[in-house]
């Protein structure tokens, strides 16, 4: 493959199954569905559909199912301008995976994933010459990593960022050798909390001890109503959030990490970068979906003027 990406986004696609309820069921009980929505997800996916539209050239890497669902989301990807051919592999074996999400009236998640065929990618699966190429090499939330573990620990190079979510952070030892590896870093408070095990109190400390450890490393760590924080070896920048109306929280922090990887991709600095970050993430939680935001880079530019 002879094309050069800014962004290779690895990880998962999915089809997001999205309840709204006014108020999650307690246990054994039940709550009224006032609608259903299907939708196109994946965090992976999410990241590089966002970085298409901010103008990079991206791809997503990963794993489908020879299915109805799987068509769907690559002619989804095809549309939004996300180069799939020769980067997505096709597993006639076992189905593509899914989502379900209920969302309640304040904006607020339950999620349940189904992983199904991107649980499968290995190193044969990951486009190794494309990879090493791109501006960005990045890991979103999956559970099966040892693929990327393989690429890392072999002879290629490549510029690697992940942003590990809940199913990477959740083991600590295996997370926490990606993170030597990666430039940067977009997680959590309670996933960076988990993958340096240590309290929340602790964590900024330890996060800037570590990022002082190797020259250009860049971590945000995201902490809900209180911002992001972006961590590099030569500043420390608390960035807030945008006051805005909250209706699904599903896909914030794709948004935020895609963000981080577009501003960063055209040379902005880490506190610029986590401005446009935390704006691409109040875009996308005032509508439902993962996706919903922005729809280009002319609403972003549009959100940060009116929000000067």
């Amino acid at each position: 493959m002879s094309e050069t990406f800014d962004v290779i986004s690895i990880g998962a696609v999915l089809v997001d199954m999205i309840a709204l309820v006014d108020e999650f069921p307690k246990k054994d009980g039940e709550s009224f569905v006032n609608d259903f929505k299907l939708m196109s997800g994946g965090a992976a996916a999410n990241v590089a559909v966002t970085c298409s539209r901010l103008g990079l050239k991206t791809a997503f890497s990963g794993k489908v199912g020879k299915d109805n669902f799987g068509d769907i989301l690559l002619s989804d990807l095809t549309r939004e301008r996300v180069h799939v051919q020769d980067t997505v592999i096709i597993d006639k074996t076992t189905n593509t995976g899914s989502c379900y999400i209920c969302v309640n009236k304040e904006g607020d998640r339950m999620i349940m994933a189904y992983s199904g065929a991107a649980d499968l990618l290995t190193l044969n699966d990951l486009p190794l010459e494309a990879l090493t190429k791109a501006k960005w090499a990045h890991l979103s939330d999956m559970r099966n990593i040892a693929s990327i573990e393989a690429l890392l620990e072999s002879d290629f190079v490549i510029n690697f960022s992940m942003s590990p979510g809940a199913l990477i952070a959740q083991n600590p030892s295996r997370a926490f050798r990606l993170a030597q590896h990666a430039k940067l870093i977009v997680g959590s408070r309670d996933e960076m909390s988990q993958i340096f095990r240590c309290s929340e109190e602790e964590l900024d400390d330890i996060t800037s001890d570590f990022v002082k450890e190797k020259s250009g490393k860049i971590i945000a760590i995201t902490k809900g109503s209180e911002g992001a924080t972006i961590f590099s070896d030569q500043c420390v920048e608390n960035i807030p959030i945008f006051k805005v109306p909250v209706v699904d929280t599903t896909g914030a922090g794709d948004a935020f990490t895609a963000g981080m990887l577009y501003a960063l991709t055209k040379g902005r600095t880490p506190k610029e970068a986590g401005r446009i970050a935390a704006a691409c993430s109040a875009i996308c939680i005032q509508e439902i979906g993962a996706r919903s935001g922005p729809k280009n880079r002319k609403e972003l530019v549009r959100f940060l003027r009116k929000n000067q």
